[in-house]
């Protein structure tokens, strides 16, 4: 214990036990009231009273004036004893003013004041045996008178112990004071380094405390240093989560509505591809129906062409005809020439004869005319032939080429056939795969469906992990400022 701390309990001390004093003065003035004895009361219990309090006024707080209150106190009570003719009852105050001087954790006034007591008892006792007008008891011996002795030695030594005790629990309390006094001596840091420098449990546990404490604060600054760091990462981790959860967020919803445009583009496909399954339906039935045309059309050319062979051959006939018609006309033709030859020798032979001669003459002129008119049409039916040669030959020269072009014709029919046929079985072949891609189309477009659903399931869980993001951005912010205010609520203390 500090000694201004302790003078100032003394001083403390006294100035209660002053108060209590003045108070068992003022009760010696009622016993003398009552009972008589102005004079003692006001004499000894006065002198008594203002005597103390001169000497507290001169040396407060010091032990001379603690054991004069103690021998003080026992003057009151013998002040009360005498006045009240010695009645039991007054002894009473012996043994409670005695427990008072336990305040004054000091052994001494105890001792002082009970030897102070023992004083009087055995001197009064012995003036009021031998008739003198004092009083400590109405009756009694000395045994009495040990008896009492022995209760103020035993309750002495008892308080006396407790003095003693509460004097060292009082230095402990006292040094603990001082060692939190010295913790705390700055008010903006505290100094765990002291320790307390007495002796015993308080103390030793104390110190632990303070051990403990350290190394508490040491680990708490530790962990708010990592705390702070963590939270310095968890904020960095939480923006890149934050960027992250709004990059995944706009490109699910870029997603999302790219799903909604592909399965929209899906349905037209699906759309495009019944209507193409249907159109290649369409051709394919239209490519049978002209594979029909092309062989009905290849069966009338073979017929055409077989009309054109017959009148080929019918036209080579004629030629052939004709040839012999020419052939006979040039027999007429020399015929005619020979019969003009012969009607103009018949002539000059008429003309020879004269009259006799003149009908022949005549009928030879008629055959001459004869013969040059069948010369004539024969010249004439020469020309015709002629022409009818000549159509003839471009009649069959075209009936050949006609014949070639119905050959090509076949040909190019059978081809435009085979060609048909293959087609149709491409447009068989496109139309099933038209119809498988209408039926993919139509799958993918509930699969995109189903798929746009989850992405905005997606989308939703993105917009809350933007949004627990914000708030363990705004946690990790929280946590970086609680951090540092440890960290400068523990920078206060100083460990070593």
């Amino acid at each position: 214990m500090k000694a201004n701390d302790l003078h100032a309990h003394f001083r403390q001390a006294d100035r209660i036990m002053l108060g209590v004093l003045w108070l068992l003065f003022a009760y010696a003035l009622g016993l003398a009231a009552f009972n008589g004895g102005w004079a003692q009361a006001l004499l000894i219990g006065g002198l008594t009273a203002v005597s103390v309090s001169a000497l507290q006024a001169l040396v407060p707080g010091g032990r001379l004036l603690r054991c004069t209150v103690a021998a003080a106190f026992m003057v009151m009570s013998a002040l009360h004893i005498n006045l009240a003719h010695g009645l039991l009852e007054m002894h009473f105050g012996i043994f409670v003013l005695l427990a008072f001087l336990v305040y004054y954790r000091d052994w001494l006034p105890i001792v002082v004041a009970a030897t102070t007591i023992a004083v009087h008892h055995l001197a009064f006792f012995a003036l009021q045996q031998q008739g003198t007008p004092v009083y400590l008891v109405p009756a009694g011996s000395w045994g009495v008178i040990a008896l009492h002795a022995v209760y103020v030695v035993v309750e002495s030594a008892i308080l006396v112990y407790l003095a003693l005790r509460a004097a060292r629990e009082a230095a402990e309390g006292d040094a603990l004071m001082a060692t939190v006094a010295g913790i705390t001596r700055d008010a903006q840091r505290f100094d765990l380094s002291v320790r307390h420098r007495g002796r015993g449990l308080i103390a030793e546990r104390f110190n632990g405390l303070l051990v403990q404490l350290g190394q508490l604060l040491h680990s708490a600054l530790a962990d708010a240093g990592q705390v702070g760091a963590s939270a310095g990462q968890l904020r960095e981790a939480t923006a890149t989560l934050r960027s992250g959860a709004t990059g995944q967020l706009a490109e699910a919803a870029q997603m999302t509505e790219a799903m909604q445009q592909m399965s929209l583009a899906i349905d037209d496909v699906a759309e495009h591809a019944d209507h193409a399954a249907k159109a290649a339906a369409d051709a394919t039935r239209r490519a049978t129906e002209s594979r029909a045309s092309v062989g009905a059309a290849l069966s009338e050319i073979g017929r055409l062409a077989e009309h054109i062979e017959g009148t080929d051959q019918r036209v080579q006939s004629l030629v052939a005809e004709v040839a012999e018609i020419g052939r006979v006309l040039d027999v007429i033709s020399a015929i005619a020439a020979q019969t003009n030859l012969l009607a103009l020798n018949a002539a000059i032979e008429a003309a020879r004869a004269g009259d006799q001669g003149r009908g022949f003459a005549v009928v030879a002129d008629e055959v001459r005319s004869l013969a040059r008119r069948t010369a004539e049409s024969t010249d004439e039916i020469q020309g015709v032939i002629g022409r009818l040669q000549l159509q003839s030959q471009q009649a069959s020269q075209a009936m050949q080429e006609s014949r070639q072009s119905v050959q090509r014709c076949v040909d190019g029919s059978q081809t435009t056939r085979a060609l048909l046929e293959a087609i149709g079985g491409e447009i068989e072949a496109i139309s099933r795969m038209n119809e498988l891609i209408a039926a993919a189309t139509h799958e993918q477009s509930a699969v995109c469906a189903d798929v746009a659903s989850h992405l905005r399931n997606v989308q939703h869980v993105a917009e809350r992990n933007a949004d627990d993001a914000g708030r363990l951005d705004e946690q990790a912010g929280q946590l970086h400022i609680l951090s540092s205010r440890l960290g400068a609520i523990g920078s206060r203390f100083q460990l070593t």
